[in-house]
């Protein structure tokens, strides 16, 4: 039985789907298990994860709609993207979770890269893949390089220069391939504790002990701080290092289901 599952959430894209699932399972390098959370899913989608032969967990979510407020519309989008994001968490059975967006694309053995970081550096950590985003997203305090902004221009134009990047990226740090994440050079702006190093990105590796030990994942943006960054906070609260890992990269296309509501609420 694998000891790591991965997940992701989608609702309606089945061709984001197939692309999310076949490049992550394809390159990971370890055994895993797979699910979906299905956000109040189609029937394609659902007939989409049986063709993939990965476990669907179905979730009726309220979507928000034209007529709402902006703020009431965000505030809808994000309770309902983080009980996604927790029922991933909630459901699978593997001693280690990783958590990541439809819209990734993954460097070769990123999975098993990420369990080797924590090998050495033990369970009570959070690993964070090295993250690098296409020009959709303007704001971002990760590297941006134009390599596509949807799968098939990726495919096309980007995928060989992403793994001529990523493979050097492994190759240079494979003796020491984490840095703490309070010394990386990553800076968040963030909105009441001030200018921060940290490695949380797109994509994580974690214990599920861990999740249920911090509480899971807030379901509201709070003085700014969307639920994601305050679900680390609370971690290094709890003094809980996070390490990004240099030889596991992904690269975040910015362009999943939610991006016109979500390009509104609060960005990393």
């Amino acid at each position: 039985m694998a000891s790591v599952a991965c997940y992701t959430i989608i609702s309606r894209d089945v061709s984001l789907l197939r692309w999310c699932v076949e490049n992550a399972r394809e390159r990971a390098g370890v055994d895993h298990e797979w699910l979906v959370v299905g956000g109040s899913p189609t029937d394609e989608v659902v007939a989409e994860c049986d063709r993939l032969g990965v476990r669907l967990v179905p979730l009726e979510l309220r979507d928000p709609t034209p007529e709402m407020h902006p703020e009431s519309r965000i505030a809808v989008f994000v309770a309902s993207l983080y009980a996604a994001w927790n029922a991933g968490m909630e459901h699978a059975t593997t001693k280690w979770i990783a958590r990541m967006g439809s819209d990734q694309f993954f460097s070769k053995g990123w999975l098993a890269n990420l369990l080797a970081c924590a090998e050495r550096h033990g369970d009570r950590a959070v690993y964070d893949c090295n993250t690098v985003e296409s020009p959709v997203a303007k704001r971002s305090r990760h590297q941006i390089r134009d390599w596509g902004t949807t799968p098939a221009e990726f495919d096309e134009k980007g995928r060989s220069l992403f793994d001529s990047y990523a493979n050097d990226l492994a190759w240079r740090f494979q003796s020491d391939p984490t840095v703490r994440g309070d010394g990386c050079d990553l800076w968040y702006n963030h909105p009441w504790k001030g200018r921060q190093r940290r490695s949380d990105g797109c994509s994580w590796l974690m214990t599920k002990e861990l999740w249920q030990e911090a509480g899971g994942m807030p379901d509201a943006v709070m003085h700014g701080v969307a639920p994601d960054v305050a679900f680390r906070d609370r971690l290094t609260d709890m003094n809980v290092p996070s390490y990004l890992c240099l030889t596991a990269s992904t690269y975040h296309l910015v362009a999943g289901e939610s991006r016109d509501i979500q390009g509104h609420s609060t960005q990393q």
